[in-house]
This record gives C-alpha cells, sequence and structure tokens, in this order.
C-alpha cells in the first residue's frame, strides 16, 4: 500500500521537476531572442518522462527522481559500481542530453532561430501545466492527511 502513494507521489515530484527544466529552457530561449547566431533549443516533455520511468523502473538501485536521463542520447556507461555516473548531473535529473534544437523556424538575419511568439505560447503553456501539477500533489497530500484523520 505505501509503494503504491510512494509511486504516485514520486510520479508527480518527477512530472514537477521536468516541467520546472521545461521552463528553464523556454526561458533561456526568450533571453536570447537577440542574440547572434543562438539556435532554440527544447525537449519533448513526453519522451522525458517516459525515460525517466524507464530509467527507474529497470534500476532499482537508482534513486527514481534522481534517475539519470541522460541514458541512451549520450551518457556514459556505468559498468561497476565504483564508477562516476557520467552524466554530470551530481545524481540529479539531467535532460542536457536530451536538448534538441527547433525544427521548421526560419532563422533571422542573424541566424538566431527563436521564434518570440512561439517560445511565449509554449512557456505560458508550460506554466499551466507546471501549476496543474503542484495542484494535483497539494492533492494527493491533502487527501493522505484527510485519511490519516489530520486533514482538520
Amino acid at each position: 500500500m505505501l509503494n503504491k502513494i510512494a509511486d504516485s507521489l514520486q510520479f508527480s515530484t518527477d512530472t514537477l521537476q521536468l516541467r520546472a527544466r521545461r521552463q528553464e529552457v523556454l526561458t533561456s530561449n526568450i533571453a536570447n531572442v537577440d542574440t547572434p547566431n543562438y539556435k532554440a533549443v527544447d525537449f519533448d516533455f513526453k519522451s522525458a518522462l517516459a525515460n525517466l520511468g524507464n530509467k527507474s523502473a529497470g534500476n532499482p538501485s537508482m534513486n527514481s527522481a534522481a534517475g539519470q536521463m541522460a541514458g541512451s542520447a549520450g551518457g556514459l556507461a556505468q559498468t561497476h559500481a565504483g564508477h562516476i555516473d557520467g552524466n554530470g548531473s551530481g545524481g540529479k535529473m539531467s535532460t542536457a542530453a536530451m536538448l534538441e534544437f527547433r525544427r521548421n523556424v526560419n532563422p533571422a538575419m542573424d541566424n538566431n532561430t527563436v521564434d518570440i511568439e512561439k517560445e511565449r505560447a509554449a512557456f505560458a503553456e508550460n506554466a499551466v501545466k507546471y501549476e496543474a501539477a503542484i495542484r494535483s500533489i497539494n492533492g494527493k497530500i491533502s487527501t493522505l492527511k484527510s485519511a490519516m484523520g489530520q486533514g482538520q
């Protein structure tokens, strides 16, 4: 029973962390809208979440939210328990290996590929979904508190 609760909260936490990371990436794109030769980047949220789920499910020694996401997309193989993980994240979630340049964009005269309207729209959408993830976690915690008789 406790495992189901922990897994549910862990999934919500992983989702929240990925949303926060995506917000950082989008913010970086917006901040560099006037930087010559800057190439806008992003990552596919669904793939990142699925990759995180596969990594933590397939390796019981991993701390699920602190699991490495670099994996096959550029991480180093850990062939001995004494080896460092090689993803440079110090055990924290890393989406660096999953970042991809935006496609189907027309670069500006200075070769900058940031489309400010697309970035703002993605930023706003991600912010709403981030808040929804927070509300989901709060709801689960409130439900648990009520079930334990401490909700008052």
